[in-house]
């Protein structure tokens, strides 16, 4: 879709044996939902063939690629418009739609809004405002509701900055 807005998913870091993977460095939990998917990498359209783990980061091989053309795609940054983002399960969320929402604790004390989302490929995700650093986990996001932008966090007083 023309003019559409783009979310960034993740950056290619380097090129991974001589088959033509890449290193990916994500910005979402599944990087594997992007088999499929088609990338604009030095100006032509490049499929997805395969996505596996390796170590803190993901292998992948776009179709018809070499060890060359994966050499020429160091540290590129993937994009894909919003509509072909895939579906989430429920309870997920893309970081675009957290960016932005205000926090609150359960008894009401405002926390500011999601400023930067800090990632941690061993651990949970945090979630920074101007007043407190939160944990990406149930124990600590009690509910997020987009159509009104807040979320609603525990009361723990280890949360504030």
């Amino acid at each position: 879709m023309e003019n559409e807005e783009s979310v960034l998913i993740g950056e290619i870091t380097a090129p991974f044996g001589m088959r033509g993977e890449v290193k990916l460095y994500p910005y979402m939990d599944d990087p594997k939902l992007l088999v499929g998917k088609s990338f604009l990498l030095n100006g032509k359209p490049n499929r997805v063939q395969s996505v596996r783990p390796y170590q803190s980061t993901y292998l992948i091989l776009f179709e018809g690629m070499d060890r060359t053309g994966a050499e020429a795609i160091r540290n590129t940054k993937l994009f894909l418009p919003k509509s072909e983002l895939p579906q989430l399960p429920e309870g997920a969320y893309y970081d675009w739609q957290l960016k932005g929402l205000a926090v609150q604790t359960e008894s009401g004390m405002p926390l500011g809004e999601i400023e930067t989302i800090l990632y941690n490929p061993t651990a949970n995700d945090v979630y920074e405002t101007s007043l407190a650093l939160i944990p990406a986990h149930a124990q600590f996001v009690l509910s997020v509701d987009l159509e009104t932008g807040q979320m609603v966090v525990s009361d723990d007083p280890g949360l504030l900055k």
